[in-house]
């Protein structure tokens, strides 16, 4: 079979490093999408988002073609087949006895070639629209047609032909058994069937004996020993069927299974969260100067932990031109850290050409996502905090283009006020003057006023009894300069309305 990759991994994958992934918990998330990944490690497919829009819209036709679920069936059914020949196969490599070694390899063959058979014919009668799955489907038929296939469905069809004719008698002498001919003796099960249907008792259902464990014992493997010099015919052409087709599982039929499942299992995580009332969806790709936008978006890592019903709150955003930074202002416990990390995971995820968790959404490709988290400070760093921070920013600054992604969350915060203005003032117009896009999350209200590109976007409270309620929605409006003071004021005691209070006592 020709080479092939439903997923087409490009070689030009968008920069993100550990730090940036933890930082915005994709890791967490990957946790979860892959929690039954136990035999096909798709860890490094989710770790490798693309830039090339066109693999991106390829994966996205994908995924939009199995939302339907007759085709997603076919392919969980597929993917079962193949995970039962597998261990066949890992089974009968354990096993000692060799004529039963290679009677399960042509089992494995014979089911690898009717689980492929079905595929295809399944698939044939469904509506596919993506190139990929269209290509895979023509593909499939062209391969089960090569000479290579026909001729191992006919070794399979006359061997087990032979092997079908192979009968064997039984005689029980005492402590020993007896390994014969056939010789035609009367079928005891069908004189005692008719011999009760006298009673008007029905004769049992029969069915070939199956065996309760793969190995065979001493007994077993004897008379099989005999059957075969008996039947020497049948069990040569087994073993020289072993000989001509040691490995009938195709590298391309191998890898599609493997890489069809990092579609499959991503949208069983996102069925777990539609069931929930939060479904993902596909985005489309922002082209430059493009409006950015995602609408009723909400942060992955969050929604997959332990919560109350319907305490998930999403969010919108937008970014129209020449807007480029979004800069995230408000209390403490607000949901700006939470905000910031959507975001990041909404272009790591929509990269990857994966549906993203949003109603509706319009992305860039990015050629790299970088974060600034404020960690806590190492006792042991001679620098201290802050020129860690401004080391660390400055390398980023030194890779950043028009095309990356910077997010950052209460970057700066250890040093003065003042200072932290004049330092997030200077890195904010590098950013703008590199064109990139950004979120800052920051306690500092000036950087939302400081040009045309950056738009302020606030954590909204609501006020009850001098303190001020988080509802965790960020919207698109001017900083509150007052709006940290009250909630503080209010959290001590020190609301106008209670301190004079306490005078008039």
């Amino acid at each position: 079979m020709q080479e092939f990759s439903i997923v087409r991994p490009d070689p030009a994958v968008v920069e993100v490093d550990r730090t940036a992934r933890a930082d915005l918990n994709i890791d967490q998330v990957l946790a979860t999408v892959l929690r039954g990944d136990t035999e096909y490690d798709l860890g490094p497919l989710y770790l490798r988002p693309v830039r090339d829009p066109d693999t991106v819209a390829y994966r996205r036709e994908v995924f939009a073609d199995l939302d339907d679920l007759p085709l997603r069936a076919a392919f969980h059914e597929f993917a079962s087949g193949m995970r039962a020949i597998r261990r066949a196969l890992a089974q009968s490599a354990r096993l000692e006895q060799p004529h039963q070694l290679r009677r399960w390899h042509l089992d494995a063959a014979e089911n690898y070639l009717l689980i492929l058979t079905r595929l295809s014919e399944e698939v044939s009668g469904l509506p596919i629209r993506s190139r990929g799955l269209r290509e895979w489907r023509e593909l499939l038929g062209r391969h089960l047609r090569e000479p290579r296939i026909t001729a191992l469905a006919e070794a399979i069809r006359q061997v087990r032909a032979e092997l079908d004719t192979v009968r064997y008698s039984l005689r029980i002498v005492g402590r020993t058994i007896e390994v014969g001919f056939d010789e035609g003796a009367a079928d005891y099960s069908t004189s005692i069937a008719k011999l009760f249907a006298r009673f008007g008792c029905a004769a049992p259902a029969t069915s070939p004996p199956r065996a309760q464990w793969a190995d065979m014992n001493q007994t077993e493997e004897q008379i099989l020993r005999e059957v075969a010099q008996l039947h020497p015919g049948p069990f040569a052409r087994l073993e020289q069927f072993c000989i001509d087709h040691p490995d009938f599982l195709d590298p391309v039929v191998m890898r599609f299974d493997r890489e069809i499942q990092f579609y499959l299992v991503y949208l069983a995580f996102g069925r777990n969260l539609a069931a929930q009332g939060h479904p993902l969806c596909l985005a489309e790709t922002a082209a430059p100067g493009e409006e950015v936008y995602a609408r009723g978006t909400f942060d992955l890592a969050l929604a997959t932990r332990p919560r109350r019903a319907n305490s998930l709150v999403c969010n919108d955003f937008r970014l129209c031109s020449p807007e480029r930074v979004l800069v995230v202002t408000g209390p403490n416990q607000g949901g700006k850290t939470t905000f910031a990390r959507m975001f990041g995971q909404l272009l790591y995820f929509a990269a990857l050409g994966c549906p993203v968790p949003a109603r509706a959404a319009r992305l860039p490709l990015p050629d790299a996502i970088f974060t600034h988290f404020e960690h806590a400070e190492d006792p042991g760093d001679p620098d201290g905090r802050l020129l860690g921070e401004l080391t660390r920013m400055r390398e980023t600054l030194d890779r950043v283009t028009a095309d990356s992604v910077i997010v950052m969350n209460e970057s700066f915060s250890s040093t003065s006020t003042s200072d932290a203005v004049r330092i997030g003032g200077d890195i904010l117009g590098r950013i703008i003057g590199r064109g990139a896009l950004a979120l800052w999350v920051t306690f500092f209200e000036e950087l939302s006023r400081a040009s045309s590109p950056v738009v302020s976007m606030v954590a909204v409270t609501e006020s009850d009894d001098d303190t001020a309620r988080r509802t965790f929605r960020i919207e698109r409006r001017p900083p509150d300069g007052q709006l940290h003071a009250v909630e503080l004021a209010g959290r001590h005691g020190l609301t106008y309305d209670r301190v004079t209070a306490r005078i008039r006592r």
